[in-house]
């Protein structure tokens, strides 16, 4: 299939957070130059990015990119477009990217299409290959694209805890050596403006420095590019900091006839150590606890049926679900899955909700009570009025 969508949609990338409008202002100068953006309108109440874009110049995978790199983590792209060409084929080509694209919708004329993907790399990837399969090869299974995600994760997780580790080993002896007259064995060992204390500090200079240099690179590779962007964000905040209290304590070590007084010529290597380490730590936690969330969304999105048993003129269809509207009666039989919310009808049985309330044992439904999409029909049959679909759902 060739590519068959129209030179222009709306892409909208939903981001985890954001503090302040002049990181939302920031942001829209880093976009505004990016090739096929249209227009760039970042809301920082809603944390929307939303773009008007040509598609065919466009490149998802690089825009996301770019927006991870000043520190935003995206956690959904929508992109509204207009097909040109077959839209079913466009339609069935995203369903076989599910969980990672988690809903196509077609619009009433059946040549608007709405597409909504996952926002890390893995998803993004399968919608870019959606819109422009003449760009890529063959798209992989399912389970390739689950186990790629999750290796990505794992091993960034892996290399962040290298970071801590190190950033650790050196942030421990650093604290207790940086202040030895504290100490009663080493105050003796290390009096204060010995050549020993000086020597001491050294050392712990050139490991600090080993610290910022791998533990803290990130930051400092985040630095430079906010430069360059003219915008600040965390990294910014922790490469300015520990960078700061590393210069100041060499300047200090090195030169301390510079200060008015001994009292200045203290150092922190260990506050460049320690919030180093730290702050990896944190980064390493973030990514674990948002692989397990999206591990249990995609999971989720998993429970849900790809069809549904509609009635139409009197007559039951199967249908895929994305194409099911609201108030249309759907057929649910034993041992179903529920394939969307709405309300019985006609007919009752019991509902395992487990996987949705935590509820253990069925929940006995009939006429006018509402039931769950990817709940579990246990025995009875009934027929239900869809009242959502889609993300609403």
């Amino acid at each position: 299939m060739t590519s068959a969508v129209a030179l222009s949609a709306k892409v909208t990338l939903a981001l985890a957070d954001m503090s302040c409008a002049s990181e939302a202002q920031s942001l829209e100068r880093i976009l505004r130059p990016v090739p096929g953006a249209h227009s760039v309108v970042v809301n920082p109440v809603t944390a929307r990015v939303t773009i008007d874009a040509d598609l065919t110049a466009l490149d998802l995978v690089s825009l996301t990119t770019l927006v991870r790199g000043t520190g935003a983590q995206v956690t959904r792209v929508d992109v509204d477009l207009r097909a040109n060409g077959d839209a079913d084929a466009i339609a069935r080509a995203a369903r076989g990217f599910a969980p990672a694209i988690a809903e196509v919708r077609t619009g009433p004329d059946r040549g608007r299409l709405h597409i909504e993907a996952l926002g890390d790399s893995a998803s993004v990837a399968a919608l870019a290959r959606v819109l422009h399969p003449d760009r890529a090869a063959q798209p992989e299974t399912e389970a390739t694209r689950s186990d790629a995600t999750a290796n990505d994760s794992e091993r960034e997780y892996r290399r962040l805890m290298r970071k801590w580790w190190f950033g650790a080993a050196v942030a421990g002896p650093t604290m207790v050596l940086s202040y030895p007259w504290l100490f009663p064995v080493l105050r003796d060992i290390f009096p204060r403006g010995s050549e020993q204390l000086h020597h001491l500090w050294v050392a712990m200079g050139i490991a600090s420095l080993a610290v910022l240099a791998y533990s803290g690179s990130q930051f400092f590779v985040g630095l430079v590019e906010s430069v360059k962007h003219r915008s600040a964000n965390m990294h910014t905040l922790i490469a300015i900091g520990t960078g700061t209290a590393w210069l100041y304590s060499t300047v200090a070590l090195v030169a301390p006839q510079l200060f008015p007084s001994a009292e200045f010529t203290d150092v922190y290597y260990d506050v460049t150590a320690v919030v180093t380490a730290l702050v990896v730590l944190g980064m390493a936690m973030e990514i674990r606890a948002r692989g397990r969330t999206s591990e249990a969304i995609k999971k989720l999105i998993g429970l849900q049926p790809r069809s549904a048993r509609v009635v139409r003129g009197g007559v039951e269809e199967t249908v895929p679900v994305i194409d099911v509207r609201v108030g249309e009666l759907v057929v649910v039989r034993p041992g179903e899955r529920i394939p969307l919310d709405g309300t019985i009808v006609s007919g009752a049985s019991a509902i395992d909700e487990s996987m949705i309330t935590g509820e253990s044992m069925p929940v006995d439904k009939s006429y006018g009570d509402e039931v769950i999409g990817a709940t579990m029909n246990t025995h009875g049959s009934f027929t239900l009025r869809v009242t959502r679909v889609g993300a609403d759902t």
